[in-house]
């Protein structure tokens, strides 16, 4: 899996360079767009397909999977047919995978098209990068990168917004189908301005991929499905779990013992690449919940239209741009690791207010929080890819970009099973807790002016009250998942004491 950096003499310049920025970026944008505006429809799509909240989770998990099985492979591939062909290849796919997203009649047809989508879009985020980065020179790395993240910086900006204003007006496909002009045009601009990279054939270690892939998508299917069989009471959930272990006890031996490995063990012995697969895979796994649970429980609990949530989740992508603007500003020499600290407390203060949270949430709640997230998030991914990224030379920088997405797209997949899991048990937990207070002893029923007009013998009266006891048992559910989501991000903070700062950074 080796690959061979541009070099200095025949980096792109002019509009060239420029175009290239336009594609990786773009393509970018088309990933971000459509993973945040389907956050926003998830509501929608759970009523079309009468689908309940661990169901419809399989639209973003099955996405999340796709992604990380090809993120895998994108090292090996890029090398095998080039990295401008499997980009273009992403692109063709990808927006076939809108169309069958946008058509799809069925939760099992949604998922299918998600996975799919997954697949393909996986080389517009990592190639994305490093495409564009690889159109400066070195020393212009994390402008490079901080002009990628615009890209999915803007795709955050603009997805809550418009895809609440496409849903409440065309419905949900059309956060797919409005997609799909964008991808062919970024597909015609990098067929005629992305550089073509050297191949390098090369054979795939099938051990290492298949014990790779096939523990993370079996212990992926095992926390998905451990809820619904009550974990280890179900055979099916022991054997996923011993099976998946044993799968990724067999990738990690396998890894440090083979020769011409999947993975170069020389990215598993950098004490800086490690401790950055580490972050990003809790970043991965807690960071970007709220994606997926605000629009819920915004919806469900509080009761907004999906374009209103647009609006309020809208601001996340203005914080955003701000923390990319104060990243600009900073220099080379300054050390990342604060920065990174700080885009883990901005993101750590925001879910432990949510943690707070009543039914009755206000808008400029949901927006300040939202809006410091979204600070965090920037603050975040330069400084990290820096850290770990930036002195990745020749044949490790495919394989180094490949495995970061990939680490945090298995976080992800796995966060996404852990906490809808977690919610759903904690849901029926609270349910049945509050609902022992309802009876005919408790003394609050004495009180006319506190009793109001709930009633324990009124049939209408007590269904009524069934709801709201649901109700209130899923929002204490929604506060223990962002409580989780704050306690995770805190304990990451003091792993990047341990980064080493590199000589030529300072």
């Amino acid at each position: 899996m080796t690959d061979v950096a541009v070099s200095e003499q025949s980096l792109p310049t002019g509009f060239q360079r420029w175009a290239i920025v336009v594609c990786g970026t773009a393509g970018t944008w088309s990933y971000s767009f459509t993973w945040n505006s389907v956050g926003v429809a998830l509501p929608d799509m759970k009523g079309t397909f009468a689908a309940t909240n661990d169901q419809i989770a399989w639209v973003m998990i099955a996405f999340v999977v796709g992604g990380a099985a090809m993120t895998a492979t994108i090292g090996w591939l890029a090398s095998q047919v080039g990295r401008k062909e499997l980009f273009l290849w992403g692109l063709g796919g990808y927006t076939i995978s809108l169309v069958g997203c946008g058509a799809a009649t069925s939760l099992e047809a949604e998922v299918f098209w998600r996975l799919i989508q997954g697949l393909s879009g996986a080389p517009l985020l990592s190639l994305g990068q490093l495409i564009v980065v690889n159109a400066f020179p070195r020393e212009r790395y994390t402008q490079a990168t901080a002009l990628w993240a615009l890209g999915f910086v803007t795709g955050n900006v603009v997805a809550p917004a418009l895809g609440g204003y496409l849903i409440e007006h065309f419905g949900w496909p059309w956060i797919f189908y409005a997609n799909i002009p964008l991808v062919m045009a970024v597909f015609a601009l990098g067929f005629a301005m992305i550089p073509k990279t050297p191949r390098t054939a090369q054979r795939l270690d099938w051990i290492g991929f298949a014990s790779l892939i096939c523990g993370v998508a079996l212990l992926q299917y095992t926390l998905a499905r451990a809820e619904h069989l009550d974990w280890f009471s179900s055979n099916e959930i022991i054997a996923g779990t011993f099976f998946s272990v044993l799968l990724l006890y067999i990738f990690f031996a396998h890894t440090f013992t083979a020769k011409n490995t999947f993975i170069d063990r020389r990215l598993l012995t950098d004490r800086n690449f490690l401790l950055g697969m580490v972050v990003v895979f809790v970043m991965g796994a807690v960071i970007f919940l709220p994606l997926l649970l605000l629009p819920l429980m915004l919806q469900q609990i509080a009761g907004y239209p999906a374009i209103e949530i647009g609006e309020l989740l809208f601001v996340r992508g203005f914080g955003s741009i701000s923390g990319l603007i104060i990243m600009t500003q900073i220099k080379e020499r300054v050390d990342p690791r604060p920065l990174v600290i700080l885009g883990l407390l901005f993101s750590l203060i925001p879910a432990w207010r949510m943690a707070y949270w009543t039914p009755e949430v206000l808008p400029f709640e949901v927006m300040w929080t939202n809006f410091l997230q979204g600070i965090g998030t920037s603050l975040l991914w330069a400084p990290l890819n820096r850290l770990v990224l930036s002195k990745l030379e020749g044949t490790l920088q495919n394989q180094g970009f490949a495995l970061f997405y990939l680490t945090y797209d298995i976080g992800n997949a796995i966060g996404t099973a852990m906490i809808i899991g977690l919610h759903t048990r904690h849901s029926q937990i609270n349910h049945a807790l509050l609902t022992e207070h309802v009876t005919p002893f408790n003394e609050l029923w004495r009180y006319t002016t506190l009793r109001g007009n709930w009633s324990l013998s009124n049939l209408e009266s007590l269904k009524a009250f069934d709801n709201e006891i649901a109700r209130q048992a899923a929002m204490i559910a929604y506060n223990n998942s962002f409580l989780i989501v704050a306690i995770l991000t805190a304990a990451t903070a003091p792993l990047l004491l341990l980064f080493r700062r590199k000589k030529d950074d300072a």
